[in-house]
């Protein structure tokens, strides 16, 4: 059998198994809007079959075959030095793929996948009606299952984290990222004590009561502004505010609705679309590969917290969209300006919930869990000690603590899903999107003119012909020393608050 013949064989695989993997996102998508409440234990049969298929059509022992012809191997996973590089780096993707699947059994797919379907159909129920102990033993199964994983994966149990942490952000362990954290954590402490010094905005406001429908249509002008396509994706309600990739041309997002709080919908709506947006501009040519994907899950979230944040927060953004928010809310906004408002959504205060903080402390909050992420699976925390802990923790860091398990442990889907190892995502997220920035900031010096004008069209080009476009081609180091000729650091965005808020405040002006 030839080269090109392995390769498009090899294609073939690849191309089945994304199909199945998005089969599997359906489903999970519809759990998470749509499915009744009595449909959950099927539901999740279901979704241990498509897995289980899914696991094994990666791990075949066709896939070992044409990978090894082709002269991918642990040493050389990118095979003959004489392919073209997409091909190389598809090779590259694949044999990282495929070694990580061949060391899963079949079972213990199928188990893991029935049992995260159970998991978090418990963790909704357990938070609306806060009761930790009704989620704890799927917690405890969840726990299990990571731990078992990275035991399949070769990692030994005092090194099991690292095992996890390697699935989303590619070569860095619990050391690395302690190492960009820990500087990290004691600016940002330190900026919000300065902060916490000053006189702040009022954004009572904020706490009003908005009619929910009228936020819904509010935000379906939103995702029009930002440029999101909705002929490649839509916005629903759920839980938890998430993005899912259902196809190459079918990205969805979601959010939810507070009566008494406007923003929590509004700024999910802007993460999700950063989300959305990377995941819709990889290019045609990798349609349909392992290479259609983020360069790690902490890149995504550069995307995600860059629009959000950097853009959403700015002066700017709500120089166009503000006139338009008040014609929803004229009773709650009208007699505000611009600057009043701006104030309001800059507003720094430690809050008991993660996706609803400001920028300062937000990263503290995945700190938080990082570190009670790493005393789980070292043992030295048990799964029923987490909401004391996780109280007595957030008090120390942020100075906040939580009534409820809802408001606490329990306010986040990651760990009913399994998914430990995924929070530091987000703050190397936002150390990865400040460097960008930096990078943006050359190549387009009047960003705030556009975003005043609410043209993000040059943005959205860059973006895609500077990150988008090797979609998992390169890793997350690659990618940042490519574009900044960097390595990760935490400066660029401590100096970015702190020039920001160098008055306590920002600028009233």
């Amino acid at each position: 059998m030839g080269l090109d013949e392995n390769l498009e064989n090899l294609h073939a695989i690849d191309r089945e198994y994304r199909h199945l993997e998005k089969a599997v996102a359906v489903l999970q998508w519809d759990q998470e809007t749509y499915l009744p409440s009595k449909g959950v234990e099927e539901r999740a049969e279901q979704l241990a079959v498509l897995q289980r298929i899914a696991h094994e059509r990666l791990a075949s022992t066709e896939t070992g075959r044409l990978l090894k012809d082709l002269g991918s191997s642990h040493e050389h996973p990118s095979g003959d030095p004489e392919l073209p590089s997409i091909d190389r780096d598809f090779l590259k993707v694949m044999r990282r793929n495929y070694d990580r699947a061949v060391q899963l059994p079949g079972d213990f797919v199928s188990n893991a996948a029935r049992a995260v379907g159970l998991s978090q159909a418990a963790w909704a129920e357990a938070r609306r009606n806060n009761d930790f102990p009704q989620f704890l033993p799927h917690l405890k199964t969840m726990i299990a299952i990571a731990q078992k994983k990275a035991e399949y994966w070769g990692f030994k149990r005092e090194n099991a984290y690292d095992g996890l942490l390697d699935s989303y952000e590619p070569n860095m362990t619990a050391q690395d990222i302690t190492a960009v954290f820990r500087p990290l954590q004691d600016r940002l402490v330190s900026l919000l004590r300065h902060i916490a010094a000053q006189p702040q905005p009022d954004n009572s406001f904020l706490k009003l009561d908005y009619d929910t429908n009228k936020q819904v249509q509010f935000n379906r002008l939103l995702l029009e502004h930002l440029g999101f396509d909705t002929n490649r994706g839509r916005l629903d309600i759920s839980v938890h505010p998430f993005t899912t990739s259902l196809g190459f041309d079918d990205i969805r997002i979601t959010t939810r609705y507070f009566k008494n709080n406007l923003l929590s919908s509004i700024f999910s709506v802007i993460h999700e679309s950063g989300h959305a947006f990377y995941e819709l501009g990889f290019p045609r040519e990798l349609q349909g590969t392992c290479l259609a994907d983020g360069a790690s899950m902490a890149v995504h979230e550069s995307q995600s917290r860059f629009w959000e944040n950097v853009i959403g927060r700015s002066r700017s953004f709500w120089e166009t969209l503000f006139p338009k928010l008040q014609a929803y809310f004229p009773e709650q906004l009208q007699q505000l300006t611009v600057n009043v408002f701006y104030q309001a959504v800059n507003y720094v205060h430690p809050s008991l919930i993660r996706v609803d903080a400001d920028e300062v402390s937000y990263s503290l909050h995945i700190i938080l869990r990082f570190e009670l992420e790493k005393q789980l699976f070292s043992g030295t925390l048990a799964p029923e000690d987490l909401p004391e802990v996780w109280r007595r923790q957030m008090k120390d860091l942020l100075g906040v603590e939580p009534e409820t398990d809802a408001d606490g442990v329990l306010q986040d889907v990651h760990w009913s899903m399994g998914a430990f190892g995924y929070f530091p995502s987000y703050a190397l997220g936002n150390l990865y999107g400040l460097q960008i920035r930096q990078r943006l900031l050359r190549d387009l010096p009047n960003l705030d003119e556009l975003i005043a004008q609410g043209w993000f069209e040059p943005v959205h080009h860059w973006l895609q012909d500077q990150i988008y476009v090797w979609g998992r081609r390169l890793d997350p180091a690659e990618l940042l020393s490519k574009l900044t000729g960097e390595k990760l650091s935490p400066i660029p965005f401590i100096e970015y608050l702190e020039a920001k808020y160098k008055h306590g405040t920002i600028d009233k002006t």
